[in-house]
């Protein structure tokens, strides 16, 4: 069986103020033809198929017409919702969905939606797990110590599935996971909060193929067969020095008494962007004479002193440029036409706090400012999630 593993598309995303629609779908259509061209059977989204948790009406567009693209090309599409989704909007409509063969889980209740799919070795399991918090897990297993620890959240939930160990298994996961204490390569816009959230990968070893989402740059995480896929394209200046990908994983028999994960074979085949996103340095001649072109970039002046209506010259030769600075000490204390690396919609609690923080105070905060926030913000959360009685809302 060939499955072809793809996560955080973050449909609608705007980067630097720029919408990306144009960029998704044909993206998406890529995805498609290298499942057709590989002969792919199943499709799995690991998470983050919108970037809000309520998308516009063109995003919900651009993802009904995906799905139908990939139904007509008899694909069987899994999908989990990431931390960016609402679970209970991507559920939607899902008995109709799945009589087409698209399966989008619904809310977690204290099982996990698992999908059995047979090819010429026996059947195989998937498990669609979506993005969990402890708070989502608790109520459910009140005799587990849980907590805030998301490893024993996971582990709760995955402990109670009942795993056949002589088929082949496969988990979809939307979750920062870490190995032997070591955290996953991440852009510069992706969520962090330290290692509150982190899931350590042991939690997934009854698994044949871990399929993650959640990170944005493609990587294993402890073995080859927990991986993420990352993102189709470049949604951070940081990554534009790394390629994208997606991972066509192929599942053969699996042998009585064989290790797990020996019947996975995977290949990342190389995805091409309508734009490129890339850097560029140089005097504002040097870069002008660089000719036209379209990919989104952020170009950084070296001139001794600013230049006049810099950006809007730029903006005659690369449409597309994102972002204007300077490298030059004269000019670092006025910036005056560098915009935003990161949307303040797509930002979290702690990232908010902390921009404002050093907004006012001119430094960011310390690692122990930081702790403190964060432990301040998830009791916060916490007891937003409860009831005014003190309940976890839905246990009442």
């Amino acid at each position: 069986m060939k499955v072809l593993h793809v996560s955080d598309l973050h449909i609608g995303k705007r980067v630097n103020g720029m919408s990306m629609l144009d960029d998704q779908r044909y993206i998406l259509r890529q995805i498609l033809d290298i499942a057709e061209k590989r002969q792919v059977s199943v499709l799995l989204i690991a998470g983050d198929v919108y970037d809000k948790a309520s998308p516009s009406a063109e995003a919900v567009t651009v993802f009904d017409a995906f799905l139908t693209d990939a139904v007509a090309a008899g694909l069987r599409v899994l999908a989990i919702p990431g931390n960016h989704d609402s679970a209970e909007r991507i559920a939607y409509a899902q008995g109709l969905l799945e009589k087409q063969g698209v399966c989008l889980p619904p809310v977690y209740a204290g099982e996990v939606e698992r999908v059995e799919l047979e090819d010429e070795h026996g059947p195989v399991e998937f498990w669609l797990l979506p993005f969990l918090k402890p708070g989502d897990v608790r109520r459910f297993f009140p005799d587990e110590e849980i907590g805030d620890d998301y490893s024993a959240a996971l582990r709760a939930v995955l402990g109670a599935c009942v795993i056949d160990q002589g088929k082949r298994n496969v988990v979809l996961s939307h979750q920062l996971v870490t190995a032997y204490g070591t955290a996953p390569d991440r852009a510069d816009d992706e969520i962090k909060l330290g290692g509150m959230d982190n899931v350590d990968v042991s939690v997934y070893d009854a698994f044949d193929y871990v399929a993650l989402g959640h990170v944005h740059r493609p990587q294993r995480v402890g073995r080859d067969t927990v991986r993420y896929s990352g993102s189709p394209l470049k949604y951070s200046f940081s990554e534009a020095r790394y390629g994208k990908s997606v991972a066509l994983v192929e599942l053969g028999e699996k042998k009585p008494g064989g290790d797990v994960g020996e019947c996975v074979s995977f290949e990342l085949i190389p995805l091409v962007p309508l734009h490129d996103v890339r850097e560029v340095r140089g005097t504002l001649a040097d870069v002008l004479a660089m000719g036209a072109e379209s990919d989104y970039l952020h170009i950084t002046l070296s001139d001794e002193h600013p230049q006049l209506d810099a950006m809007a010259k730029v903006h005659e030769v690369f449409p597309n440029a994102m972002m204007l600075d300077y490298d030059n000490v004269t000019v670092l204390i006025d910036r005056p036409q560098t915009q935003l690396t990161a949307d303040p919609d797509s930002m979290d609690t702690l990232e908010l706090f902390g921009a404002f923080y050093e907004s006012q105070v001119g430094n960011p905060l310390d690692d122990e400012q930081q702790d403190f926030a964060r432990k301040l913000i998830a009791k916060v959360e916490d007891s937003a999630a409860k009831g005014p009685d003190g309940q976890e809302e839905g246990a009442k």
